[in-house]
Order: C-alpha cells, then sequence, then structure tokens
C-alpha cells in the first residue's frame, strides 16, 4: 500500500506539471491577456502623463503671457515716465536758454550803461579841472584860472570813444 500511495502522491503532487501539460495554451492565452492589459493600463498611464504634461506645459504659457503682459504694461508705464522726464527737461532747457538769453543781453546793457558813466565822469571830472573861474574867460583853448595844478598844461577837449558821437 506503500507503493500506491507514493504513486499518488507522485501523481498528486505533480499536478503542476500537469496543468502545464494539460492547461498550456490557456496559461499562454491568459499570460497574453495580463500583457496586454498591462500594457493598456501602462499606454493609458502614458497618455494621461502626457496629458498632465500637455496641461502643466498649457498653465506655463499661460504663466508665461501673463507675465510677458504684465511685463509690457509696465514697461509701456515705464516709457511714457520717461517721456514725461524728457519733456519737463526740454521745457526746463528752452526756459534756461531764454534766461540766459536774456541775461546776457542784460549784462551787455550794464556795461554799455557803465562805460557811458565812467567816459561822462571822466569828461565831467576833465571839465571841472579846466573850468573857468572868471567872467571875462574867452579863450578859446580854455580857461586859465591861476591855478597850480594846471601850470604848464595846455587845454585839449576829452577824448571820445570810438563810436560816440
Amino acid at each position: 500500500m506503500e507503493t500506491v500511495r507514493t504513486i499518488l502522491e507522485l501523481i498528486l503532487g505533480c499536478s503542476t506539471l500537469w496543468g502545464f501539460i494539460l492547461y498550456g495554451k490557456a496559461n499562454r492565452r491568459i499570460k497574453d491577456a495580463e500583457a496586454k492589459e498591462a500594457m493598456a493600463k501602462a499606454e493609458k498611464t502614458g497618455a494621461e502623463a502626457d496629458e498632465a504634461a500637455n496641461e502643466a506645459e498649457g498653465h506655463r504659457f499661460d504663466n508665461l503671457l501673463k507675465l510677458v503682459d504684465s511685463l509690457t504694461s509696465r514697461l509701456s508705464s515705464l516709457n511714457a515716465t520717461i517721456d514725461r522726464h524728457i519733456d519737463r527737461n526740454r521745457e526746463l532747457s528752452d526756459r534756461l536758454y531764454r534766461s540766459e538769453t536774456e541775461l546776457n543781453r542784460a549784462n551787455e546793457r550794464i556795461i554799455r550803461l557803465t562805460e557811458e558813466r565812467d567816459e561822462a565822469r571822466r569828461e565831467s571830472d576833465y571839465n571841472r579841472m579846466w573850468r573857468c573861474e572868471r567872467s571875462d574867460c574867452q579863450d578859446p583853448r580854455g580857461g586859465r584860472p591861476p591855478r597850480d595844478k594846471l601850470k604848464g598844461m595846455t587845454y585839449e577837449p576829452p577824448a571820445k570813444a570810438p563810436g560816440d558821437s
């Protein structure tokens, strides 16, 4: 009986071997189906990953567009500010030029009037020095009063500056 038992154990213990022999094609089909299912899941996961990547790329693109829009508006604002400063600078430069021109004209007039005043003072001082203090002074060369500082000098009318009449 031991031999029968051993034979039965061998037969039943080798069920895996019997399964391979009897169900080999079925097992192969099952394994192929599982492989196809895994591939489909992988493709689905890949498609979802691609979709997620495309969505993330779309969000990045949208964010970049928003950034470009904000930078463009800021740049436009800064350009407008610079234009206002340039206009103000031109206005101030024009005012400065007009002011300096007027100042130069005033200085020229002051110099001319100062020269005329100095010439009039020199002429007045010279005439005061040669003023005749006698009532009968008819000498065409000017008066010769008895003053010590005029001894040895002859009267000559003061020289006029060039351009004076």
